[in-house]
Protein backbone atom coordinates (compact mmCIF):
# COMPACT_ATOMS: atom_id res chain seq x y z
CA UNK A 1 0.00 0.00 0.00
CA UNK A 2 1.42 3.27 -1.17
CA UNK A 3 1.53 6.46 1.32
CA UNK A 4 -1.21 9.25 0.48
CA UNK A 5 -0.32 11.82 -1.51
CA UNK A 6 0.69 15.23 0.78
CA UNK A 7 -2.88 17.47 1.08
CA UNK A 8 -0.85 20.31 -1.15
CA UNK A 9 0.18 18.14 -3.83
CA UNK A 10 -3.47 17.27 -4.19
CA UNK A 11 -4.86 20.33 -4.01
CA UNK A 12 -2.52 21.69 -6.77
CA UNK A 13 -3.61 18.82 -8.93
CA UNK A 14 -7.54 19.62 -7.74
CA UNK A 15 -6.54 23.35 -9.21
CA UNK A 16 -4.73 22.26 -12.56
CA UNK A 17 -7.47 19.58 -13.44
CA UNK A 18 -10.09 22.63 -12.66
CA UNK A 19 -8.32 25.12 -14.51
CA UNK A 20 -7.98 22.32 -17.60
CA UNK A 21 -11.86 22.27 -17.52
CA UNK A 22 -12.01 26.35 -17.75
CA UNK A 23 -11.33 28.40 -20.84
CA UNK A 24 -8.17 29.46 -20.98
CA UNK A 25 -8.86 33.29 -21.67
CA UNK A 26 -9.92 32.94 -18.25
CA UNK A 27 -6.27 32.60 -16.90
CA UNK A 28 -4.65 35.26 -19.21
CA UNK A 29 -2.24 37.89 -17.24
CA UNK A 30 -3.81 40.73 -15.58
CA UNK A 31 -3.98 44.11 -16.73
CA UNK A 32 -1.83 46.90 -15.13
CA UNK A 33 -5.26 48.64 -14.98
CA UNK A 34 -6.62 45.45 -13.10
CA UNK A 35 -3.88 45.71 -10.73
CA UNK A 36 -4.24 49.13 -9.78
CA UNK A 37 -7.76 48.62 -8.81
CA UNK A 38 -7.15 45.79 -6.51
CA UNK A 39 -4.36 47.34 -5.02
CA UNK A 40 -6.75 50.59 -4.83
CA UNK A 41 -9.52 48.36 -3.11
CA UNK A 42 -7.31 48.13 0.00
CA UNK A 43 -6.29 51.43 0.35
CA UNK A 44 -10.20 52.40 -0.02
CA UNK A 45 -10.50 50.18 3.22
CA UNK A 46 -8.51 52.29 5.35
CA UNK A 47 -11.06 53.82 7.77
CA UNK A 48 -10.49 56.00 10.82
CA UNK A 49 -10.83 53.50 13.37
CA UNK A 50 -8.74 50.76 11.49
CA UNK A 51 -9.30 48.60 8.21
CA UNK A 52 -12.79 47.47 6.71
CA UNK A 53 -12.53 43.28 5.93
CA UNK A 54 -15.31 43.40 3.26
CA UNK A 55 -14.28 40.89 0.43
CA UNK A 56 -12.59 42.83 -2.73
CA UNK A 57 -15.28 44.71 -5.32
CA UNK A 58 -18.53 44.63 -3.22
CA UNK A 59 -20.06 47.71 -2.23
CA UNK A 60 -20.27 49.04 1.50
CA UNK A 61 -23.87 47.30 2.57
CA UNK A 62 -23.57 49.98 5.77
CA UNK A 63 -23.65 53.14 4.23
CA UNK A 64 -20.33 53.66 5.86
CA UNK A 65 -21.35 53.13 9.11
CA UNK A 66 -18.60 51.06 10.27
CA UNK A 67 -19.54 51.30 14.06
CA UNK A 68 -22.37 48.97 13.07
CA UNK A 69 -21.28 46.74 10.93
CA UNK A 70 -19.27 43.20 11.47
CA UNK A 71 -16.56 43.40 8.51
CA UNK A 72 -14.81 46.54 10.69
CA UNK A 73 -11.38 45.65 12.57
CA UNK A 74 -10.99 48.21 14.83
CA UNK A 75 -7.11 49.33 15.19
CA UNK A 76 -6.39 49.15 19.39
CA UNK A 77 -4.50 52.52 18.91
CA UNK A 78 -8.32 54.10 18.25
CA UNK A 79 -9.62 52.66 21.64
CA UNK A 80 -9.58 56.16 23.07
CA UNK A 81 -11.73 57.93 19.58
CA UNK A 82 -13.89 55.06 20.71
CA UNK A 83 -14.40 56.65 24.09
CA UNK A 84 -14.89 60.23 22.48
CA UNK A 85 -17.84 58.65 20.38
CA UNK A 86 -19.79 56.92 22.80
CA UNK A 87 -19.55 60.40 24.58
CA UNK A 88 -21.17 62.37 21.76
CA UNK A 89 -23.39 59.48 21.27
CA UNK A 90 -24.08 59.75 24.76
CA UNK A 91 -25.09 64.00 24.46
CA UNK A 92 -27.14 63.20 21.70
CA UNK A 93 -29.08 60.41 23.30
CA UNK A 94 -29.99 63.11 26.33
CA UNK A 95 -30.81 65.90 23.75
CA UNK A 96 -33.23 63.28 21.72
CA UNK A 97 -34.64 61.94 25.03
CA UNK A 98 -35.37 65.58 26.02
CA UNK A 99 -36.83 66.45 22.19
CA UNK A 100 -38.59 62.66 22.46
CA UNK A 101 -37.17 61.59 19.42
CA UNK A 102 -38.01 58.27 19.89
CA UNK A 103 -36.37 56.63 16.84
CA UNK A 104 -33.04 58.78 17.40
CA UNK A 105 -33.54 57.36 20.82
CA UNK A 106 -34.00 53.54 19.91
CA UNK A 107 -31.25 54.47 16.90
CA UNK A 108 -28.25 55.31 19.27
CA UNK A 109 -29.07 52.95 21.29
CA UNK A 110 -28.25 50.40 18.67
CA UNK A 111 -25.24 52.50 17.81
CA UNK A 112 -23.91 52.74 21.30
CA UNK A 113 -24.32 48.91 21.57
CA UNK A 114 -22.16 47.66 18.71
CA UNK A 115 -19.67 50.70 19.91
CA UNK A 116 -19.63 48.89 23.10
CA UNK A 117 -19.06 44.90 21.64
CA UNK A 118 -16.31 46.49 19.30
CA UNK A 119 -14.44 48.15 22.35
CA UNK A 120 -14.65 45.39 24.54
CA UNK A 121 -13.82 42.83 21.87
CA UNK A 122 -10.64 44.88 20.71
CA UNK A 123 -9.67 45.60 24.21
CA UNK A 124 -9.93 41.08 24.22
CA UNK A 125 -7.74 40.93 20.96
CA UNK A 126 -5.41 43.56 22.15
CA UNK A 127 -4.35 41.57 25.35
CA UNK A 128 -3.68 38.66 23.55
CA UNK A 129 0.24 37.76 22.61
CA UNK A 130 0.70 36.40 19.32
CA UNK A 131 1.48 32.73 19.56
CA UNK A 132 4.87 31.37 18.16
CA UNK A 133 4.39 28.91 15.57
CA UNK A 134 8.14 28.43 14.87
CA UNK A 135 9.33 27.96 11.37
CA UNK A 136 7.78 25.42 9.54
CA UNK A 137 10.12 21.87 8.27
CA UNK A 138 8.87 19.37 5.96
CA UNK A 139 7.77 16.28 7.41
CA UNK A 140 10.45 14.27 9.07
CA UNK A 141 13.33 15.62 6.42
CA UNK A 142 16.44 16.75 8.00
CA UNK A 143 17.44 20.04 7.27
Amino acid sequence: MSEPMPFLFQRQLGTVRRRQARPADEYRPVTQAEWLGFEEHFDQRKVELGGCARPYATACQHEHACLRCPMININPKMLPRLDEIELDLLARRSRAEAEGWLGEIEGIDLTLSFLRQKRDQTRRLARVAPVDLGIPTLGGRAS
